[in-house]
């Protein structure tokens, strides 16, 4: 390729980029369409990777990797991987702090293997890897894409020259891509899935929501006050994360949502998609398998020390609730309210006095399906007649 045949394909992919580049579903299908475009400008791209840094708590970037003759895919850049020996001594390290390009050729006499990675893509067919930096800008911190090809002679200079060229619209794009796996990301972590998936869909009005049939489910953490007054700062809210990421993992391993942390509390909903037994059951194993993991944890902390042990009591309740936006117009929370809400956090004041760990009111207990015992009738505030509760037999 010449110089004057690499200007108009240098202007063309920028235009492309800037007028098509944000319009796919996901950046997986950008990255796809773009490498075919990078093909037939005359690159012989062979592998092509984008990194985009996000706003996550566990998640520091993600990055897509394509492969000629394979379909892209995704891949999580975990905080805690990009902050180990292994990937701090890589050409995308390197790159992420100096924001330097970096070019190392894979075959040939110039070849040069001063990181480790650089072997395993020679040994999958790249002969010349090309790394450069993507301003995005300060609040996403920039972001990397990277160019392979198994071309014998490498990348010439006017096809490097056009990866220089588009890198300042490509950055545009991933700036795009990047903001929304942000708040993708950050609506996921804090206010749940399926609330994220509503509010991005345009639920986002005052009032605006709908009635649905689910298993309640609120879990307590026991003795509370006493643990706040009683021990350090770092370690109550030590304790705290321990508890509260045991409940999240044993509510989404059986399918749950869970929708808030209210103070030492956990809220989550099972809905009744597939009937009220389905939702009854995946709650009670929730509860069972939260209970299991802080048994365990308990033992693991009783065996260093006077560690507290952690204690919980679960309450489950099935019947309709409204769910959607409630609060003023211009802060919201996206959550459940209605009777069996109310209901559910009344059961869960009976498991300290009645000495049980987890309490089912009759409709819970009959959706379920299992061995139960009465607990007896119970008078509850602002709920009209008794009410009969229930634990596991």
């Amino acid at each position: 390729m010449t110089g004057a045949e690499t200007r108009p394909s240098a202007t063309a992919l920028v235009g492309w980029l800037l007028s098509e580049g944000h319009r796919f579903d996901s950046a997986k299908a950008f990255l796809e369409s773009m490498a075919q475009r990078l093909i037939d400008s005359g690159i012989p791209l062979f592998r092509f990777t984008l990194t985009l840094s996000q706003l996550h708590p566990v998640f520091r970037a993600a990055s897509w990797e394509w492969w000629r003759d394979q379909p892209a895919r995704e891949i999580g850049r975990r905080r805690d991987t990009m902050t180990s020996r292994v990937f701090s001594h890589s050409p995308i390290a390197q790159v992420m702090r100096t924001r330097q390009p970096l070019r190392r050729r894979l075959a040939g006499p110039d070849a040069e293997f001063d990181f480790p990675v650089l072997e395993e893509l020679r040994d999958k067919g790249l002969t010349d890897y090309y790394v450069l930096p993507l301003d995005m800008g300060p609040w996403l911190q920039g972001g990397i894409v990277t160019y392979g090809t198994d071309q014998a002679e490498g990348f010439d200079d006017d096809q490097l020259r056009l990866l220089d060229a588009i890198s300042p619209a490509l950055a545009a794009v991933g700036q795009i891509y990047g903001s929304r796996r942000s708040i993708e990301g950050l609506l996921n972590t804090y206010v749940g899935g399926e609330p994220a998936r509503r509010i991005l869909a345009g639920e986002v009005v005052q009032g605006i929501g709908h009635t649905t049939r689910a298993l309640v489910w609120l879990c307590d953490l026991r003795d509370f006050t006493t643990l706040s007054e009683t021990l350090a700062r770092d370690e109550m809210l030590g304790l705290l994360n321990v508890y509260f990421s045991v409940a999240v993992e044993s509510v989404t391993e059986a399918g749950g949502e869970v929708l808030k942390f209210m103070g030492d509390a956990i809220f989550a909903i099972f809905r009744c998609e597939n009937g009220d037994a389905d939702a009854a059951t995946r709650a009670l194993a929730a509860a069972n398998a939260l209970l299991k993991r802080m048994a365990t944890i308990n033992d693991e902390r009783g065996g260093g020390g006077n560690y507290p042990e952690i204690r919980c009591g679960i309450a489950l309740h099935l019947g309709p609730v409204t769910y959607g936006n409630i609060g003023a117009p211009e802060r919201l929370d996206f959550t459940v309210i209605g009777p069996a809400v109310n209901l559910v956090s009344r059961l869960a004041q009976l498991c300290k006095p009645l000495g049980e760990q987890i309490v089912l009111s009759a409709e819970a207990a009959k959706a379920a399906g299992t061995k139960t015992r009465t607990l007896g009738r119970h008078s509850f505030k602002g709920i009209l007649g008794e009410r009969e509760a229930f634990a596991p037999a």
